[in-house]
């Protein structure tokens, strides 16, 4: 019963696209109901896998048969592909129950209900697979699933321009991660991940092209290329430029990626946790690419007028805020964050695809509501907002590290968490200092219960989650020990932030109170420039179109 649980929820998905195949004519329409009733199966069959595995020891079993032994395929359910297989589950059944409805009237009904019980399968076989060639394998087969369900509205344009996109962008990332694969067997001499690790442990990695200015661990040699992969598939600048043709897609396929595709490179920073753990030079560039990427995706959403482009935006931010998290080295973090976004951006997506089909079907304009006055400045709320955002936090860290005796100043793994808790719930109060209609002291309520909930939260995922995933606290240390910054410049990012977060609350004092802040002409000017390079995704995508029409022109000339 060990094994037999997880092999049904990954093969039901697989099951159920043959059979939509070879029936799905006759059925029509309700082929849809295979898919379904597979998903219900899978979904069921994952929980059940996450429960044996929490109450015993991970599965492992290899099958050896008709393949030579370094191809060996293996299935690994260990914690973290329990908890991957329910939310990849979960999120397929929700959109397989949303697109039987949505996708009515489809010329191509049962053609997508093949391809996203296919594209299930292949995820969930990606995050069971215990060998490095097998994972590199489903990881390219991804790249092909997203070219199918991209492409899936032939007749436009756009879509096949996006899908050839994603598939050049993708095969960049895929023809890394193989090269990292096969150095990675050229010097440990397996594909098999648990004898992977244990090889890393016993000794130390050895060095490529010694004696020369290339010189570079091994390790670090092979996270850097994979880093490539994680790059391409979790949208990170400046491999981003396939996300926003995600639109293209139906509604339920644009879901399936932002809430399950690009969450793949956090995935696989923790499936390969103890190769990351000794390549520090790879978490540090992580966490930089992470960090610009976060910090564009936001930046670009806020500038977007449609719906589907700011989701499409968010989801770069959010995927750069999980990197940043696995380059600091706490990636049971990363894995509770991806779920969260799982989660949230397929309701967003297919919500967002509700509310545009009503629009094109209800033809009339929205009522004429009368807007209200803005409320008058509350110093309640206004010092309710510093004071959560700045000085409470700072008191109880204080606290923390004076009176219970938590040695923060010593333990960076412990303050990592603390800090994306404050920021997160900085970002949530700022939100909700604009409820200028409610009155302030329930405001002021809501932002302390933000901080409390957002800060046990955290904690929660910094102490339970990471405990769970990674039982092993030593183990964890080692992670955080690897990414490990120095701490003149971890002080100077963190005091950068509070900076930030204070300049904002007197900003907003100010123009409350009728202040005028003297702003250079070049300064403004800069401004409206920056406004409009992140409206046009910073000109990235139209770069990468000249590029191409450049190319077809030059393959032209040619005799």
């Amino acid at each position: 019963m060990d094994i037999i649980l997880p092999i049904i929820a990954v093969i039901a998905p697989l099951l159920a696209s043959g059979l939509i195949a070879l029936f799905g004519a006759r059925l029509g329409e309700r082929s849809s109901s295979i898919g379904v009733s597979a998903l219900w199966l899978s979904t069921l069959a994952a929980l059940g896998s996450l429960y044996h595995v929490v109450q015993n020891e991970p599965v492992l079993l290899t099958f050896s048969a008709w393949l030579p032994q370094p191809l060996s395929y293996t299935l690994l359910i260990d914690r973290l592909t329990a908890v991957m297989m329910v939310l990849i589950t979960g999120v397929s059944l929700i959109i397989h129950v949303y697109s039987q409805r949505y996708m009515q009237g489809d010329q191509g009904y049962v053609r997508f209900f093949r391809l996203l019980g296919l594209l299930t399968f292949v995820l969930l076989s990606l995050v069971t697979s215990g060998s490095a060639f097998w994972l590199f394998v489903y990881w390219h087969l991804v790249t092909w699933a997203l070219f199918f369900l991209l492409s899936f509205n032939a007749a436009s344009p756009a879509a096949r321009a996006a899908a050839r996109t994603t598939w050049r962008v993708q095969g960049l990332g895929d023809s890394a991660f193989l090269v990292g694969t096969v150095l990675m067997y050229t010097q440990f001499g397996t594909f098999d991940l648990t004898g992977l690790f244990r090889a890393i442990r016993a000794s130390d990695a050895p060095a490529l092209w010694t004696g020369t200015i290339l010189e570079i661990n091994s390790v670090t040699a092979i996270t850097l290329l994979i880093l490539i992969a994680i790059m391409t598939k979790s949208a990170q600048f400046p491999f981003h430029v396939w996300l926003p043709g995600t639109i293209e897609a139906p509604t339920p396929v644009s879901a399936m990626l932002h809430a399950g595709i690009v969450n793949a490179g956090g995935f696989l920073v923790n499936r390969l946790a103890p190769l990351y753990g000794a390549a520090p030079m790879s978490l540090h560039l992580m966490f930089l690419i992470g960090g610009l990427t976060a910090l564009i995706g936001a930046t670009t959403m806020l500038t977007q007028s449609s719906i589907k482009r700011t989701l499409v935006y968010s989801t770069m931010g959010q995927m750069g805020y999980m990197i940043m998290e696995c380059g600091l080295g706490a990636f049971a973090l990363a894995v509770f964050h991806l779920c969260a976004h799982g989660l949230f951006k397929a309701t967003l997506f297919l919500n967002s695809g509700a509310s545009i089909q009503k629009a094109r079907s209800e033809f009339k304009l929205p009522g004429q509501n009368h807007v209200e006055e803005a409320a008058s400045f509350s110093l309640v709320t206004w010092a309710t907002g510093l004071g959560v955002t700045l000085l409470l936090p700072l008191i109880i860290l204080l606290a923390a590290h004076g009176l219970v005796r938590i040695p923060l100043l010593e333990t960076q793994g412990t303050v990592i968490f603390l800090f994306f808790a404050w920021v997160t719930s900085a970002q949530a109060i700022f939100s909700l200092y604009r409820l200028d209609a409610v009155a302030s002291w329930k405001v002021s309520l809501t932002m302390v219960a933000t901080l409390a909930l957002i800060g046990l939260t955290y904690l929660w995922a910094g102490e339970s989650f990471t405990h769970f995933l990674y039982p092993d606290t030593e183990q964890v240390a080692t992670y955080f020990q690897a990414a490990f910054w120095p701490r003149g410049i971890f002080d100077a990012v963190v005091t950068l932030a509070a900076v930030l977060v204070f300049a904002v609350w007197i900003l907003l004092y100010g123009r409350a109170h009728g202040m005028r802040f003297l702003v250079p002409n070049w300064l403004g000017t800069l401004q409206t420039h920056a406004y409009v390079a992140f409206l046009n995704g910073l000109y990235v995508e139209d770069a990468l179109r000249a590029w191409g029409r450049r190319s077809r022109r030059m393959k032209v000339r040619i005799p």
